[in-house]
């Protein structure tokens, strides 16, 4: 890794441009893009009037004056300002270093997912205990397994109900079968959940290969994501963790009871307070706000879900604490994207959604910083991938001996033992199955090759960004010292302090002027 970014930053060349100096104070030069920069945000400037451009030559110079003071006193050295520079060019890089387009739209995908919620059948074959345990599957451990599932599909295909080919193979070392009720995005691995949103009711998957092993899919329904919604709740609680039947019975009747009375009661949420065993929520009115993916007792979200109109009163239903009621209080039946834009990107980046967020990033810097990929080196990484994972210290050592160029960017090489040794020390990612394993790290190491090439490429080719961060630069080493000698005084003082230090400053630093330069400007 370090071995690449040396390499990296060795070829990037900074093109030259013409930039004129415009002034040069206490001994450094000033291009005119900075200072064009800093007179288009002054919309009083007009270089076609000579006072005008004489007035805002003087403010210009004298903020300089002020920067070379702070400099000649070495503040630009102090850790504090090193550090705070450092976090907003850290900032200021993200925001070129990324898509926001593209993050967006891959943002959206997941939320039109969640509008239609699908509920399935699945036959899912794990990988053998010994290598997932170690998470390190081989294409030897995968190639019987997927026969294995293709043999169950084409029986399916064959006529035999999905339900009764499932039911089965329950004792079948390595095989599983389940029903989900509802699923929602993030809950199954990425290659998952793209397959499974895109069927349609009715709709049989063949094996479809995860980090866990190869899963066949039956999509029952899809029903319209309900939305959130806002009920109030009572508890019966049963006395004692194992009621006996007549503690059930005692617990039912007492809840049929507290019904009777909120179906005729105008303050549901003083009988919650008087009645309810749920003391938490009690003090609150009663109140849960859910959609239908929280984490609650299945039987709440079921009843919940089912109330049709604004207070409506659920009759008593049964869970394993007790007997329960709901008042519903509001519903929201489509939550609006800016709402859930936040909360959908933070759930993508820790997972292999990042992928998704960074693909259009990715593929615009291939095109700008002409990426070419070579497949037949990359084919014999993949062949010593079948024979080792990528963890094995064979596939490590044999691979640092493979020398073919793997990526070209610009006009830099990348060898195929470079990513090796990218792959050793930065090896994160949520697969098991070599080749699969393989795949994600090759993303990683070409995003990170290609975001390098353009962070090494921002002052070259984006003006707006040097001018930035020479603001940023600038202003944060005026305040202090702009604070401590003037605008922490008395404000009668104020005008004079300035004047005095400003006569100091054009008395100990040299200024020159480029009139010539500066008369050859006719408008911003």
């Amino acid at each position: 890794m370090l071995f690449m970014m040396v390499a990296v930053i060795a070829t990037l060349e900074a093109k030259e441009k013409k930039d004129p100096v415009v002034m040069t104070v206490a001994g450094k030069d000033v291009p005119l893009s900075e200072f064009l920069y800093t007179a288009k945000k002054d919309n009083s400037v007009d270089f076609k009037n000579k006072k005008a451009v004489e007035g805002y030559v003087e403010l210009f110079k004298n903020f300089k004056l002020k920067v070379a003071d702070a400099e000649a006193m070495l503040l630009h050295e102090t850790p504090r300002f090193a550090s705070e520079l450092e976090s907003y060019s850290l900032q200021l890089q993200a925001s070129y270093l990324t898509d926001k387009r593209g993050e967006d739209s891959a943002v959206l995908v997941i939320y039109e997912r969640e509008k239609n919620i699908p509920g399935l059948k699945e036959i899912y074959f794990s990988y053998p205990e010994e290598r997932y345990l170690v998470r390190q599957v081989l294409t030897k451990d995968t190639l019987a397994l997927y026969l294995k599932a293709d043999t169950v599909f084409q029986r399916i295909k064959n006529g035999e109900s999905f339900e009764e080919v499932g039911e089965s193979l329950v004792n079948e070392p390595n095989v599983k079968y389940a029903s989900r009720e509802y699923v929602f995005p993030f809950q199954l691995p990425r290659e998952l959940e793209e397959k499974v949103f895109d069927m349609e009711p009715g709709d049989i998957s063949g094996p479809v290969r995860s980090r866990y092993g190869f899963h066949l899919f039956k999509l029952d329904r899809k029903i319209p994501n309900p939305g959130r919604i806002r009920v109030a709740h009572i508890l019966s609680a049963y006395p004692s963790e194992n009621p006996s039947d007549e503690e059930i019975e005692e617990t039912r009747l007492r809840a049929e009871e507290i019904y009777q009375k909120a179906i005729v009661s105008d303050d549901f949420a003083q009988l919650v307070l008087e009645m309810s065993d749920d003391s938490v929520n009690a003090k609150r009115g009663g109140l849960l706000e859910f959609e239908l993916e929280t984490n609650l007792l299945e039987p709440i979200k079921k009843e919940g879900f089912a109330l049709e109109n604004i207070g409506d009163i659920s009759k008593p239903f049964q869970s394993r604490y007790g007997f329960h009621l709901l008042k519903l209080v509001d519903r929201i039946t489509e939550i609006p994207f800016e709402e859930k834009q936040s909360n959908i990107y933070e759930r993508m980046r820790p997972t292999d959604g990042i992928i998704d967020l960074y693909h259009t990033f990715v593929e615009r810097m291939k095109v700008r910083h002409g990426y070419v990929f070579y497949p037949e080196a990359y084919e014999e990484l993949e062949r010593l991938a079948d024979e080792y994972h990528p963890l094995d210290s064979n596939f490590i050592n044999r691979g640092m001996e493979l020398e073919k160029t793997l990526v070209r960017v610009d006009t830099l090489d990348f060898p195929q033992n470079n990513f090796v040794e990218y792959l050793y020390y930065k090896h994160t990612t949520l697969h098991y199955y070599s080749l699969d394993f393989m795949k994600d790290v090759f993303d990683f190491y070409v995003r990170e090759i290609l975001t390098e090439f353009e962070k090494r490429s921002l002052e070259r080719d984006y003006p707006e960004f040097t001018m930035l961060m020479q603001e940023f630069y600038d202003g944060t080493l005026l305040f202090d010292l702009a604070n401590k000698r003037v605008w922490s005084k008395p404000e009668e003082d104020q005008a004079r302090l300035e004047a005095e230090w400003l006569k100091e400053l054009n008395e100990k630093y040299p200024v020159k002027v480029n009139w010539k330069v500066i008369r050859k400007i006719k408008k911003l």
